[in-house]
């Protein structure tokens, strides 16, 4: 009895090995599509195949088989590659190490000789009237932050091209304006992100015109002369040219000429400049407080002086020079040591 309790464990066991090996060898067969696209960078085995077959297979083989890298996609516009049986088995031997960690080896997949995939690559089509729409919408805030005193006509000076791009999230912004004009030819740079990368830049040129009040000076000034509303004739101009701001009628309070402005000039910012509350050469009462005491003193500006701002002004008496704070009454205030 005991001999053939052995037997037949002997027997069991040598029916068990090979009914495992059997199970182990195997065959995974793979179908393939003919064609396809795919969103991301690297194709997958799992981005072509149609069906992985096994009956052994669990899921957590199946999806580490999905996962296997075949080759990077081609870039989007581009032709599609071609990805063939003997492309496949090289890289399951190439993935070698990968199967034999879950039990698996290259040898047992069963890859039909006539597999061919073609593989493009997934594109987001952006239109031109898109990037055309962001590009005005966001030059016109910019200006209208520059100068709101007007009215602007924003046109693409030429023809744009649509873009195919990767998929993903699709942002636009608009890099720094490189022109600080406010009418003429100005170009605008758009930079095209997917998913948070660059991924291509755009010039798009327009043509823009402002129609706005402007004051045309009615006799010649030079530098330092005060303006005043009456000198100037109001008028509404559409500019197709235009770099710095028109000074408007609101603005003619205590400004005057910094430069030779000629009769006929529409009158513009970088034209002129505050009156000061102090002028140069000109006569001044200097206070200082000695132990509560307040001393005034004459002296001559020798500089002009704006509210706050510190100037030297010439003591008539001592002739010294000193230093003190323009007030808002015209005074300079010393401070004394």
């Amino acid at each position: 009895h005991l001999r053939t309790c052995g037997l037949l464990v002997v027997s069991l066991a040598v029916f068990l090995f090979f009914a495992c090996g059997a199970a182990s060898a195997e065959q995974i067969k793979i179908t393939f599509v003919d064609k396809v696209e795919v969103d991301g960078s690297s194709i997958l085995i799992g981005d072509i195949c149609r069906e992985i077959e096994g009956a052994q297979l669990t899921e957590n083989q199946i999806e580490i088989i999905r996962s296997l890298r075949l080759k990077t996609s081609p870039l989007v516009g581009r032709p599609p590659v071609v990805i063939d049986a003997g492309f496949i088995g090289n890289s399951l031997r190439i993935a070698k190490s990968v199967l034999r960690e879950i039990g698996l080896d290259p040898s047992l997949f069963d890859i039909s000789k006539n597999t061919k995939v073609l593989v493009s690559r997934k594109s987001l089509l952006v239109s031109a009237q898109e990037l055309i729409g962001f590009a005005q919408s966001a030059l016109l805030e910019e200006l209208t932050q520059r100068f709101d005193g007007g009215e602007y006509q924003v046109e693409v000076d030429t023809s744009v091209p649509n873009l195919s791009l990767p998929t993903g999230k699709l942002d636009f912004s608009l890099r720094r304006l490189r022109s600080q004009f406010l009418a003429g030819h100005i170009n605008v740079y758009l930079d095209i992100s997917i998913d948070g990368v660059n991924r291509k830049s755009v010039k798009i040129p327009f043509s823009v015109k402002l129609t706005t009040k402007v004051l045309i000076a009615k006799k010649n000034f030079t530098r330092g002369d005060p303006l005043v509303i009456k000198d100037f004739e109001g008028s509404t101009q559409t500019l197709d040219q235009a770099r710095r701001t028109p000074v408007q009628a609101t603005q003619l309070r205590q400004i005057r000429a910094n430069r030779r402005v000629s009769k006929g000039t529409v009158l513009t910012s970088n034209m002129v400049e505050r009156i000061p509350k102090i002028l140069s050469g000109k006569l001044v009462t200097i206070v200082a407080n000695f132990n509560g005491v307040r001393v005034k003193s004459a002296g001559r500006a020798l500089v002009d002086g704006f509210i706050g701002q510190e100037i030297s002004v010439k003591n008539r008496l001592s002739n010294r020079i000193i230093v003190g704070i323009v007030t808002p009454n015209g005074d300079v205030q010393v401070a004394v040591r």
